[in-house]
């Protein structure tokens, strides 16, 4: 398989932002707040690293912080991205871990749903409880903050755990569980005046930015990224209309995108769906198209929840087919956003249409350098409503 580029950066190519963020003290908390490409997931992951590199030192005894992700393909690119040299874990897993070893019964659940946590018996269970024990884990390292709900913070306060480093953006909020900054900053005990922003953006080529900020809800307690410098060579972000009546049909498309794998072995392209069932459509379709390639199939694999296995590597090229609930945190060379039909939402609800644009914002986002949205001609497309209709922002074929 082609090697792609996918690393930490080093000490060295840090902004002077970045930089000041990845010293900050070891001890209390910290709230760090950027837009997608700013580094701020990778400022944890240094931080986390220092840590790490800490613990080795000891001749005994566990690593002395908890480096918590959203999901679990997101732990997965961390531990690539770290070798293996992190200690991180999906919160919600580590979180019932942490209660039970502390009031010695199991974390209370919603229905008997572990993924659906009962926090008003959580807190009511740690407020009972006498001689709680030390954190085990005293620092926390929390990446994509804003998508653990107010009271899991609230709850950790009460457990005894005194110092984080919580990098969130309230601008890509995914979850129905989610805290705003206030929310984090208040379970902290901080001023929300206090958090340090990350306002530039090292990630995504100029166009992609540009689609991507024109599905930004402009916050003041989480601003947009800002543009980085035009490019010469990235491609404007394109529209695209398929199906019986227009230029191209399902195959056609399905071949497109595998001859684009093939001409850039090294090139990773990730395939956002609005659904399951839109997952297993593409990925079969993916696996299973006839055509002649030059270096063979690429390399397809995917990621719903709960799957324990797959190649998932992200250092090198291929096709990623996820829905779009897993693709935050990620980062891919390309995205395709797969029949985009499917995302719903009703023009007249303006709380609905936010959460809309925030989805796109983090999926457009997640590419570097290009990005394809792909609609069904023969179906009605609720999202056309935020839609940019400036060619220089969206070309649209059919």
């Amino acid at each position: 398989m082609a090697k792609r580029r996918w690393a930490l950066p080093n000490i060295e190519d840090l902004s002077k932002d970045q930089e000041r963020v990845r010293l900050l003290p070891k001890e209390g908390c910290h709230l760090i707040v950027g837009g997608p490409g700013t580094g701020k997931s990778v400022i944890a992951l240094l931080r986390a690293r220092r840590h790490h590199r800490v613990g080795a030192t000891r001749s005994s005894g566990p690593q002395d912080y908890a480096f918590l992700v959203y999901n679990r393909l997101l732990l997965e690119a961390s531990r690539e991205l770290m070798d293996g040299a992190v200690n991180a874990h999906p919160w919600i897993g580590w979180f019932r871990s942490v209660f039970k070893s502390a009031l010695k019964h199991p974390c209370p659940a919603m229905n008997g749903r572990s993924f659906a946590l009962d926090w008003s018996a959580i807190r009511t269970a740690i407020a009972a409880a006498t001689d709680l024990p030390a954190p085990g884990t005293p620092f926390l390292i929390i990446d994509e903050g804003q998508d653990m709900p107010p009271p899991f913070y609230q709850a950790l306060a009460e457990l005894g755990f005194e110092h984080f480093f919580v990098v969130a953006d309230q601008n890509q909020q995914i979850t129905d569980e989610h805290s705003t900054i206030r929310d984090i900053a208040n379970a902290l005990a901080l001023d929300p005046q206090e958090r340090i922003e990350l306002r530039d953006n090292y990630r995504n080529a100029y166009p992609v930015a540009r689609l991507a900020l024109a599905f930004c809800v402009e916050d003041p307690a989480s601003p947009c990224t800002q543009l980085p410098p035009p490019g010469r060579s990235a491609k404007t972000p394109v529209l695209v209309d398929y199906g019986p009546k227009c230029q191209w049909g399902f195959d056609e498309v399905v071949v497109r995108i595998l001859k684009a794998a093939d001409r850039d072995p090294a090139r990773l392209f990730g395939i956002i769906t609005p659904d399951d069932k839109t997952r297993l459509r593409w990925l079969h379709a993916l696996g299973h198209q006839p055509v002649e390639l030059d270096h063979g199939r690429p390399r397809i694999c995917t990621y719903a929840s709960g799957d324990d296995a797959g190649d998932r590597r992200f250092t090198e090229g291929g096709i990623f087919v996820i829905n779009a609930q897993s693709a935050k945190g990620l980062e891919f060379d390309s995205v395709v956003l797969a029949d985009i039909n499917g995302f719903h939402c009703r023009p007249e609800d303006k709380h609905q249409m936010d959460d809309l644009r925030r989805r796109f914002y983090v999926m457009v986002s997640r590419a570097r350098e290009r990005v394809v949205l792909l609609r069904q001609a023969d179906r009605p497309c609720p999202c056309e409503a935020i839609l940019p209709p400036d060619p220089e922002v969206l070309r649209r074929w059919s």
